[in-house]
């Protein structure tokens, strides 16, 4: 497959590889964007140079908008989000940085094996049936009878 680059998230580091509450992937944001358009896989890099998704290893970040010069900390274990000022606004700027924590929901930590990298995807298409029509999810008892 072939991706166009992503140029308003950089991948800075995995810190804390394998110390549980402590693993986190760290995200530095270039350019303003919603983060409702990206997910985080888990990879493992190939002989060829490429990276592989693994199965079941996904973060959807959810709906929300970042700006130059955020920073994203995603902890693989659980935890609540949290969003907080990271200093002084950059130069040119009136909008100040901040350091928002997200938290993959892990039982475990996943860097412990350092050959796994984390990969951003950023999502440009859905495709899905349309919604089932309301109906009545249980069977009726002998007793019960259809209202209308």
């Amino acid at each position: 497959m072939i991706f166009d680059s992503i140029n308003s998230l950089y991948i800075h580091n995995v810190m804390d590889h394998g110390v549980a509450n402590l693993e986190r992937i760290t995200i530095y944001v270039k350019e303003a964007c919603d983060l409702g358009e990206y997910c985080l896989f888990l990879g493992m890099p190939t002989v060829d140079g490429s990276t592989t998704p693994l199965k079941d290893n996904m973060l959807w970040f959810g709906n929300g908008f970042v700006n130059p010069g955020d920073w994203i900390f995603v902890y693989t274990a659980s935890g609540t989000t949290t969003i907080h000022p990271n200093g002084l606004p950059s130069a040119g700027s009136s909008i100040q940085p901040r350091l928002i924590s997200l938290h993959w929901g892990k039982d475990h930590t996943i860097f412990q094996n350092r050959a796994l990298v984390p990969m951003l995807i950023r999502m440009s298409g859905l495709s899905m049936p349309a919604p089932p029509e309301p109906s009545y999810q249980g069977g009726l008892k002998p007793h019960q009878r259809l209202l209308g």
